[in-house]
């Protein structure tokens, strides 16, 4: 530890350190190696207990607010625990963290330091329209890329796709809409309908976007600590399992030699950001050519960070004594290679995906290991080079938690299963029942029953609220106030994008049954919704499933708009992507299901 540098610190330089996101596997690594060598660290996690918060080396945990639903409130409570723990660094495990707090101090804030150069710098590496588009500049290999500015650029781009699938990337992982921050996601388009599709669907594909060609082969990285955009600490790995099996998070990977193109690749991208802390830029090696490709660049600890400290760099250390002291080492930092780390339950996802899925529906290349080669490596423990990346025996609460919450995640994924395959065959009762009771006049939903004169205000609900709630929405107004029915009619979307029109095909079907959506708006559902709703009607049985989800206190408020049809529908299909003719049949089943309600709510009177 020769050289110095001076790193922007808060006013509070103590030992102390909180780890943001404790149910991250490298937040684990992190208070693990800090921990470990005695350094005070406290996890805030948005759970009362998390996986890093149960570590022996754990000094305290504490939860805050969620960043996603309340990113003031987590600032707010992260603040006050830095004072309360007289703690004067923060290490932001995630794309989110990083952007709320080093917008905090690039507002001014002073109370802590984050270990990132600038909010600017990491928004400049992670901002993967910017990255590829200069590394294509810089004769970095990247796969074939279309840079398309917003979905309304797409159709002029679609003759230059030559193969397919295609992969579609956001810009960022991470976006601001509005006051709140939402995740973006990876997506495969196999054919110009498909993507035509996404582009239509995916909220975040109305900002920047990528369509890359699909790169069959291995992900390798080379990952380090940089003082000034000059590596200080340097290390590589492969992966060789992700999650899931086409391409994910790696949960079985290997320490490899330092590549030497891919690390000339690495240190010129850190160089030209002049970048100061720690980063991961990864590449993916294309099979047939062995050419690595840029994929994507994160300056913040990675998901496998246990298997460098395995191997020999502990980088949470180094990164650690940059902040504090200003020292780092003098010469690259030497490591182990053929160390493998293993995310063991993450395999047996792995595993458990090959088992449902042929190899050729999950698109893997040619050489991957049998799923019977996979279960054979999954069950051998004695492999001296293969560290488990959560189980230590020093430290075995971290574990036990992990396997607790998968255990309740399977059971819950099995008892949601059973209930999807019973499901429908209890509403095909129930719907037999309903219109046998309904055209006696014997029967009436218990919601409209006694109660009519309550109800006030409905919210209708789908997925997007582009097609079938704003229709259903705005003839449902229609229909009632020729009853002279006052009340008030709403529709939101459960996940959807607040603001948007309503989709073009819907509005022109909407117009030839009288009904303008030129002026709708869509919405998203919220609490506030939920609660001012006497009855909210859904399209789909997977729709009560995504509501209650959220908002538990709808179920007993809550029916589908199908039951009402003369000949109860089960589902009422989403038309979106669909021709004219398909929207038409909706449509008509919206209207016939609507009239049936304002007859009931008619009779109820």
């Amino acid at each position: 530890m020769a050289e110095r540098c001076v790193f922007p610190r808060g006013l509070l330089p103590t030992e102390a350190v909180i780890v943001t996101d404790g149910n991250e596997r490298s937040a684990l690594a992190v208070v693990r190696s800090l921990g470990g060598r005695g350094v005070p660290v406290y996890v805030g996690a948005d759970t009362v207990s998390s996986l890093a918060g149960v570590s022996r080396y754990c000094r305290g945990s504490f939860v805050y607010p969620s960043p996603w639903t309340h990113p003031h409130e987590y600032l707010a409570s992260l603040l006050d625990y830095a004072r309360r723990f007289h703690a004067g660094l923060i290490f932001p495990m995630t794309d989110i963290a990083v952007e709320i707090l080093g917008e905090y101090q690039q507002g001014g804030g002073k109370e802590f330091t984050v270990p990132i150069p600038s909010l600017g710098d990491y928004q400049g590496l992670s901002n993967k329209f910017h990255l590829m588009a200069w590394s294509q500049q810089a004769e970095i290999p990247i796969p074939a890329t279309l840079f398309i500015q917003g979905r309304q650029y797409l159709e002029a781009e679609l003759d230059k796709i030559q193969r397919w699938p295609v992969v579609v990337k956001p810009g960022r992982s991470v976006i601001r809409d509005g006051v709140l921050w939402k995740k973006t996601a990876v997506a495969v388009a196999s054919n110009r309908e498909a993507l035509r599709q996404l582009y239509r669907e995916r909220w975040y594909l109305k900002w920047p976007s990528l369509i890359q060609e699909q790169v069959i082969g291995f992900g390798e990285g080379v990952f380090g600590l940089f003082v000034g955009g000059k590596p200080t600490a340097l290390f590589a790995h492969r992966r060789l399992r992700e999650k899931p099996p086409s391409g994910g998070v790696s949960v079985l990977r290997e320490s490899i030699p330092l590549p030497p193109a891919m690390t000339d690749y690495a240190s010129r991208i850190m160089q030209s950001a002049t970048w100061q802390g720690v980063a991961m830029v990864e590449f993916k090696v294309a099979s047939d050519t062995g050419v690595p490709y840029l994929m994507e660049v994160n300056g913040r600890f990675w998901g496998s960070l246990q298997l460098a400290i395995d191997a020999g760099v502990d980088f949470p250390w180094l990164l650690y004594q940059l902040v504090l002291t200003g020292q780092y080492p003098n010469e690259i930092v030497p490591y182990q290679i053929g160390v493998k780390s293993r995310w063991w339950l993450g395999d047996v996802d792995h595993w458990l995906i090959r088992l449902k899925k042929s190899d050729s529906a999950l698109n893997l290349p040619p050489g991957t290991p049998s799923k019977w080669e996979t279960l054979i490596s999954l069950v051998r423990s004695h492999d001296p080079n293969t560290r488990s990346e959560v189980y230590q025996t020093n430290d075995p609460e971290p574990w036990q938690f992990e396997l607790k919450i998968y255990l309740r995640s399977m059971l819950g994924e099995f008892v949601q299963g059973l209930y999807r395959r019973l499901a429908p065959v209890s509403m095909a009762v129930r719907s037999v029942w309903w219109d046998v009771g309904t055209r006696l006049g014997k029967v009436r939903s218990p919601m409209v029953v006694a109660r009519v004169e309550s109800i006030t205000h409905m919210l209708l609900l789908c997925k997007g609220n582009i097609c079938r709630s704003p229709f259903a929405a705005e003839y449902l107004r229609m229909k009632l106030q020729a009853a002279r029915l006052g009340i008030e009619v709403v529709s939101a979307g459960l996940d959807t994008n607040a603001g948007d029109p309503a989709d073009s095909q819907a509005q022109c079907s909407a117009a030839e049954f009288g009904i303008d959506l030129s002026r709708h708006r869509t919405a998203v559902v919220s609490g506030d919704m939920v609660a001012r709703a006497d009855l909210l009607i859904v399209m789909e049985l997977a729709h009560k499933d995504m509501l209650f989800q959220s908002f538990p206190e709808a179920r007993n408020k809550t029916l589908m708009l199908g039951h009402f049809a003369r000949s109860p529908i089960l589902n009422i299909a989403d038309p979106f992507g669909k021709r004219p003719e398909v929207f038409r049949s909706c449509y008509g089943q919206l209207m016939e299901a609507c009239d049936g309600l304002v007859s009931i709510l008619q009779r109820a009177t």
